[in-house]
């Protein structure tokens, strides 16, 4: 009864937690999206057909039931991914410059952004077309169908990762509020 509080009940997508899924023997990493107390959802490029999730943050380990799946269409979230692996690609033309490398590792932690990220990818030199955009988009949904799943999490482990994450993010939006509030003056 209480997974029905997770429709109507806050959800957070203003930080991703992320986590790591066992699939087989290896640990895939995960970004949690729209999550609350009793669950998340993620996307991922893996079909996963088993239920039962084991999931970590760090060294702690818990257990997730995937209630939903869908196969997802949007070319946003596709464009997204495009983005991303370009912009890591760039991260090992700059290992060198020690700054700008850090920087571009941030903002491929950082979701959405995408209009800031392909200026960004132009000023390193490499500014792609919308045609040519749209081209890779078709080609990607192609080869890597991109899967997004819905989990209900039971465990104080998540609990515990939901009010840190939640504690952290009051901090920087007070923060945030702090800094336009002087900023106006």
């Amino acid at each position: 009864m209480k997974f029905l509080s997770a429709r109507t009940g806050d959800r957070h997508s203003h930080i991703s937690i992320g986590l790591q899924y066992r699939c087989g023997q290896v640990w895939e990493r995960i970004e949690a999206l729209g999550w609350n107390e009793v669950g998340f959802n993620f996307y991922s490029a893996q079909e996963i057909k088993e239920p039962l999730l084991e999931l970590k943050r760090g060294l702690s380990h818990f257990e997730g039931t995937m209630v939903w799946s869908s196969l997802n269409t949007s070319d946003e979230v596709v464009l997204a991914e495009l983005v991303n692996e370009l912009i890591y690609k760039k991260t090992k033309d700059v290992a060198n410059n020690e700054a700008l490398h850090a920087r571009l590792v941030k903002l491929l932690r950082t979701p959405g952004l995408i209009a800031e990220k392909k200026s960004l990818l132009g000023s390193l030199g490499l500014s792609i077309s919308d045609e040519k955009m749209a081209e890779m988009i078709e080609q990607r949904r192609l080869e890597h169908p991109i899967f997004r799943y819905g989990v209900k999490v039971c465990s104080p482990v998540w609990s515990a990762i939901v009010q840190n994450a939640l504690s952290i993010s009051s901090v920087v939006i007070s923060m945030e509020k702090w800094s336009d509030a002087l900023s106006k003056d």
